[in-house]
């Protein structure tokens, strides 16, 4: 057998190998056996890079124990760089600081103060802005803070601060408007989270069988999705699961 074939051929056991051990669906055994090279590649970009990526984020989780081990390291080091320099960055870091120490409050001053003269409307900021005011409860101003910053970056686009906005309106009492938005919101955003605040949203108003709907939607959207998606989506497929139970 030339020396190719051998490894395609080890190749070929070890996906398959790493199919089983993973718990994975074994439809892709049958994929790379069949289509050995084509079946590798779509293996490795369907299911291997996600899960690189999730490394990349447990990663960036074990970072940020280490920064709770040790709260007032990264709130201190940003208080010296705008000590040093208060620039608008320095500012809006140190604000983030704040936010992640717990400290909405104090969180939305320092944004106020770095949302000045060309950074009135950077959008990165508002945004930031608006997630403090939401953390110190204050809805009505999240609303503006993401009304303003929509009008002033009309290309702007942020899954985050969409749901941020539809929060805000539910907080409120807008029931009518906060639905309108998760509406439109479950359609793009990553994940579940979206679809399953969509879905409680639609029970609190009595909809409950369209909020069934939904939360079929998510169980098997999550079920029969990658496996990285079941694990990383873990809370939301509990959250739907158990709201199905209910209704």
């Amino acid at each position: 057998m030339p020396a190719i074939g051998i490894v395609l051929l080890l190749a070929q056991i070890t996906c398959a190998v790493h199919v089983a051990r993973t718990g994975r669906n074994y439809y892709w055994i049958y994929i790379i056996v069949f289509v050995p090279v084509v079946g590798m590649a779509a293996y490795f970009f369907a299911e291997l890079v996600p899960e690189l990526m999730q490394s990349r984020a447990a990663r960036r989780a074990a970072s940020g124990m280490v920064k709770a081990l040790n709260p007032g390291k990264q709130l201190r080091e940003a208080l010296r760089r705008v000590e040093i320099t208060p620039t608008a960055e320095n500012k809006a870091a140190l604000a983030e600081a704040y936010l992640a120490a717990g400290q909405a409050a104090e969180a939305r001053n320092i944004y106020r103060d770095a949302l000045v003269g060309i950074h009135a409307t950077d959008p990165t900021m508002m945004l930031g802005l608006a997630r403090a005011a939401f953390a110190a409860g204050d809805a009505a101003e999240t609303q503006t803070v993401l009304d303003q910053l929509r009008e002033a970056n009309p290309t702007y686009n942020s899954p985050e601060g969409h749901l941020l906005y539809a929060q805000s309106l539910e907080r409120q009492g807008k029931t009518a408007a906060a639905l309108e938005e998760y509406r439109a919101l479950a359609i793009y955003y990553p994940g579940q989270e979206a679809r399953c605040r969509y879905g409680l949203l639609l029970q609190a108003a009595g909809e409950r069988t369209e909020a069934r709907r939904v939360f079929e939607e998510v169980r098997q959207l999550v079920e029969y999705g990658p496996g990285h998606q079941r694990r990383a989506q873990r809370q939301w497929y509990e959250l739907a699961k158990q709201q199905l139970a209910s209704l």
